[in-house]
């Protein structure tokens, strides 16, 4: 990714955070991306029983820091874990910050071995081995939180996170948002899986009602048909 001008990066929004349910919160960075320009990523926060999980960290550490003190001023304590969805900028940038502050990052074996290539900094900890299957977080089934592996799409290692007391669904880079008409960023992706993935997250969580893409406005379920069928479209074109 090319640098940020910084008269441009200066004009950026700053990290935000917004509830959209009962204990679920949606966080906001931006950075510019050459060619696209402005890029919002979008993660999420999670307050359960047993303490409050992050996903995805924002664009860098700066930034995280500045959403790390936005969770413990609006819930009255900061992340105890962190799930990060794939090896990209956008999802784990500001891991020094997550370390620096204690917490203690998750995600899947792959990410961690693409992470370092990518100029990133590893998560502590795995939480899924490879294979394709859903793994609750935490000790008790009742903290709601279920991490699923669909395999390969916008990249191999992607996952996403899912809190069934809200019914709601982080999709991260692998759903895209209604107004999109491609599959964005496909460099480290398997455009030829990509709806498959999709079907497999849809068939995992059938009760699923809001659905949050990394980057857009959340939906519905018809994110995930709207996802298919760019996909389908993709990978017929390659």
């Amino acid at each position: 990714m090319e640098a940020q001008p910084a008269e441009t990066a200066e004009a950026l929004p700053p990290p935000s955070l917004e509830k959209i349910a009962d204990n679920v919160w949606i966080h906001k960075s931006y950075r510019v991306v050459e060619p696209w320009g402005p890029v919002l990523s979008q993660g999420m926060v999670v307050k359960t029983e047993g303490g409050i999980a992050l996903v995805d960290t924002a664009w860098t550490d700066e930034e995280t820091e500045t959403l790390l003190s936005l969770i413990s001023a609006e819930l009255g304590e900061g992340p105890d874990i962190a799930i990060v969805t794939h090896a990209h900028a956008d999802k784990m940038g500001g891991m020094a910050a997550l370390q620096k502050n204690g917490i203690g990052g998750r995600a899947h074996p792959l990410t961690n071995e693409d992470a370092p290539a990518r100029g990133l900094r590893k998560t502590m900890f795995s939480i899924l081995d490879g294979k394709t299957q859903e793994m609750l977080l935490g000790a008790e089934d009742e903290e709601g939180v279920t991490v699923f592996y669909p395999g390969p799409g916008h990249t191999r290692d992607n996952i996403v996170v899912y809190y069934a007391p809200a019914k709601v669904l982080f999709g991260g880079c692998l759903i895209r948002p209604g107004d999109s008409n491609n599959l964005g960023n496909t460099a480290d992706g398997d455009v030829g899986h990509w709806a498959q993935a999709t079907r497999n997250v849809a068939e995992a969580f059938p009760d699923a009602e809001i659905v949050i893409p990394s980057h857009g406005p959340m939906g519905g379920r018809e994110l995930l048909d709207h996802t298919i069928a760019l996909a389908e479209q993709a990978a017929a074109n390659q």
